[in-house]
């Protein structure tokens, strides 16, 4: 019989463990999609494979859209082709005029409706089944051209993510806008189960400010980051008091040992000189000192406001300021939203999925109920939650963020990769949180850790919905 030992991190874990049949000689049940995980030994060589319930979209499942005719697109693109492994098929050739000017524009940061059109059909006609999602390497345009007789109320990423509903080119900018039907899912494969690819902007400044978050999404992957929490209600009402509701329950959950170090704030103007900030949203115009803190890899950051997503702006403060402060994600209206919760990501649904190992494209996509306003930027691909494994001196060591609570799931060890699969351990957990398991005497190269006979991944879970009503002012 093989030594079974609770894992003690340094966050107190809340974990029910016991061993169940062990030694089974055979497992027979239905699987649920998975992704593998390598186990390391104490030089982190890989010494074995680990399969996990998947809990977010692959590296070779996402297709990277990119502009011919822009240099830092064509730069931008290889350089994340390089980062993240993405197959050559996978990275989508467009060519198109980001400088051109429409009727009666001095200057644009969109593209006319027509022409998106266009590129749209090119990317989904050149893309197969299997892709998720998309990344747009470009930063120009950032939004569907809304000034003129071309007023529309779309981001590209809502775009390329859902296409341009025609009857609403033309829609009340401060209205209701499409709901989501990903918001909250669980689901890992966007187009396989709702038609849809999720999309994110690899936008920036220039080459340089966007390899920088390339390489801090990067350097995020898997590391189960502890790290902090800022949840603010400024006194900026308008465009605090839309969040408020959901940034007390997000603390109120989120806010244990085990879990993750969460703050909720009322009157602070920002966050300064702090250091592993995980997760920072806030509602302001403009938000002062980013550059103080200190975020660790992997974290995510937005402030409520009109024009955040209006990326090259002046008015209001862009979203692209937050990845340059560290951050690996963000979000922002690139036209006037009105105060309406829904238009902006939900904590509670944010750190959730994010948590339990989601990419931040995912996580943050899943967290806005109306998105056709939002652009969303930075590093698609940022992980830091998920699995780790490790075998050293026979002793299996998983730490996980990504145990749904009250799921049976079983651990297995196996010769071969086809088995025969042994049951060596039965878990679950009462709440989300951090899990260490610990088996001694093991030494072979495949384990699995999977639901239980009988259980099922939820949908959704039960969160705190933002309030419908729209605030008056505009924020």
């Amino acid at each position: 019989m093989h030594k079974l030992i609770i894992g003690r991190p340094t966050f107190a874990t809340v974990i029910f463990l016991a061993l169940a049949h062990l030694l089974e000689p055979k497992f027979a049940a239905a699987q649920a999609p998975t992704e593998s995980v390598n186990v390391l030994d104490a030089n982190s060589a890989v010494v074995a494979t680990l399969s996990v319930p998947r809990s977010g979209i692959q590296s070779s499942e996402v297709a990277v859209l990119i502009n011919d005719n822009d240099p830092q697109s064509v730069e931008i693109a290889n350089y994340y082709q390089w980062a993240r492994n993405i197959p050559d098929h996978n990275m989508i050739h467009l060519n198109f005029d980001q400088d051109k000017l429409y009727p009666g524009f001095t200057v644009n940061q969109g593209i006319d409706p027509g022409d998106f059109a266009v590129l749209k059909a090119q990317a989904d006609k050149a893309v197969g089944p299997e892709i998720q999602a998309f990344v747009i390497s470009w930063s120009r345009p950032f939004r569907i051209a809304n000034f003129n007789y071309y007023h529309t109320n779309y981001s590209i990423t809502s775009a390329f993510t859902y296409g341009i509903d025609a009857d609403r080119l033309t829609s009340n900018n401060c209205g209701a806008t499409p709901v989501n039907p990903y918001y909250d899912s669980r689901s890992t494969k966007p187009y396989t189960e709702f038609g849809i690819r999720p999309s994110m902007m690899l936008a920036g400044v220039s080459v340089t400010s966007v390899e920088a978050t390339i390489d801090k999404g990067l350097k995020a992957d898997r590391t189960l980051p502890g790290g902090s929490g800022w949840f603010l209600k400024t006194a900026d009402s308008a465009r605090s008091a839309p969040r408020d509701r959901d940034f007390q329950t997000t603390v109120q959950n989120w806010n244990r040992p085990e879990a993750l170090t969460m703050t909720y704030s009322v009157g602070r103007t920002e966050v300064r000189n702090t250091s592993n900030i995980l997760f920072y949203e806030t509602g302001l115009a403009n938000v002062p000192n980013l550059k103080t803190n200190t975020y660790v890899p992997g974290a995510l950051a937005d402030h409520l406001t009109s024009s955040g997503g209006d990326l090259l702006g002046t008015d209001q403060m862009s979203a692209l300021r937050w990845l340059e402060a560290g951050v690996a994600a963000s979000y922002g209206t690139v036209t006037e939203p009105c105060a309406h919760p829904e238009k902006f990501p939900v904590a509670s649904v944010l750190v959730k999925n994010y948590f339990i190992g989601n990419t931040s494209l995912e996580a943050y996509t899943k967290s806005v109920r109306w998105p056709s306003q939002g652009v969303f930027v930075g590093d698609p691909l940022a992980r830091p939650f998920g699995t780790q494994a490790a075998l050293v001196n026979g002793t299996l060591s998983i730490r996980t963020s990504s145990l749904e609570p009250g799921l049976r799931y079983n651990l297995y060890s196996a010769p071969s990769a086809t088995g025969p699969f042994s049951r060596i351990a039965t878990i679950s957990v009462a709440s989300y949180q951090f899990a260490t398991i610990n088996v001694a005497g093991m030494s072979a190269p495949f384990y699995k850790l999977e639901p239980g006979f009988g259980t099922t991944l939820p949908s959704k879970t039960k969160e705190t919905e933002p309030s419908s009503a729209a605030m008056p002012s505009e924020p």
